[in-house]
């Protein structure tokens, strides 16, 4: 193989090969003008002359053709070069299930006219990166794979996980390159409620608007072990409090064990609401051993 022609555009390798009926030769040209190397097979001299679209072309020399691309490749190796992030750290609960995905960039590094086709695998199965693939990288260029973490059957008593993402390319310089990933599995938190009902009371005007009434709260507190962090939401589980129940105050927040969050909630019945006993539950869920509390809002109307 021999340089015949190169420019910024395109590079020329001339190739020769000898079959029983004559010397077979042709060019193979690497176009590296677009964001990915082209090659073509052109200028084919037979053993008759120029090649004709009557002349037949022997089958080990369609081979010889396609090898001669396989060989420049060869020559131009790509390089692995992974990330930024360098390194991915993961905070789950135990027994949840998948986390959100982290984004990876992995860039082919080597030389111009190189083309990268990584494969992407993890060393356990509660680790997935996606694509598998990543391929059809020309030199500089960058792609993108995500990497996530199932904590269904992973334990809290046997964290941290220390895992690798491995990215290889057979062609490249330096394969397999490897991404450090780290999993911090934290206990499952507990909900627990003070106190477990709200009681209002109010009386009726004769006519007019309800009078003010003093609005009150109530604590939630993760009492799961250290390290558990709860994300709790609060809601309505009847929904038919919207003519009493106006408010209650934070709806979502973050608790790490023994963590503390005081909720305000407030009533204000409007005009014309009859004499009763109402009743609504404020269910305060998320991701714990219990799942979810339950608050009983009763106000009573005399």
């Amino acid at each position: 193989m021999t340089i015949s022609a190169a420019n910024i555009q395109f590079q020329d390798y001339q190739f020769q090969l000898q079959v029983t009926t004559g010397s077979w030769r042709w060019t193979t040209r690497m176009d590296v003008s677009g964001a990915s190397p082209l090659y073509e097979v052109r200028d084919i001299i037979t053993p008759y002359g120029i090649l004709r679209d009557s002349i037949p072309i022997p089958g080990d020399v369609i081979v010889a053709m396609n090898a001669s691309i396989d060989e420049i490749q060869a020559n131009f190796p790509p390089n692995i070069f992974v990330g930024p992030p360098a390194s991915l750290t993961f905070e789950v609960d135990e027994g949840r299930g998948f986390s959100d995905a982290q984004a990876v960039v992995l860039t082919n590094d080597g030389v111009f006219g190189s083309l990268l086709g990584a494969t992407l695998s993890t060393s356990a199965a509660y680790v997935t990166a996606t694509p598998a693939n990543v391929g059809n990288l020309a030199a500089n260029e960058s792609g993108q794979f995500e990497v996530a973490v199932d904590s269904t059957d992973l334990l809290n008593v046997n964290s941290p996980y220390s895992e690798l993402v491995t990215v290889q390319d057979a062609n490249a310089t330096n394969s397999p390159q490897t991404l450090p990933v780290t999993i911090n599995v934290r206990p499952k938190a507990t909900i627990d409620l003070s106190p477990a009902m709200l009681a209002f009371a109010v009386t009726a005007p004769v006519t007019g608007p309800y009078p003010p009434i003093p609005s009150q709260s109530f604590t939630i507190e993760n009492t799961g072990p250290a390290g558990s962090v709860l994300d709790f939401q609060i809601q309505r589980l009847t929904g038919l409090s919207d003519d009493w129940l106006s408010s209650f105050a934070p709806v979502t927040g973050t608790l790490t064990s023994g963590g503390t969050a005081t909720i305000n909630v407030a009533v204000a019945p409007i005009e014309g609401l009859a004499r009763g006993t109402y009743q609504e539950t404020l269910r305060v869920s998320g991701y714990s051993t219990n799942s979810y509390v339950d608050l009983l809002v009763q106000l009573v109307i005399s």
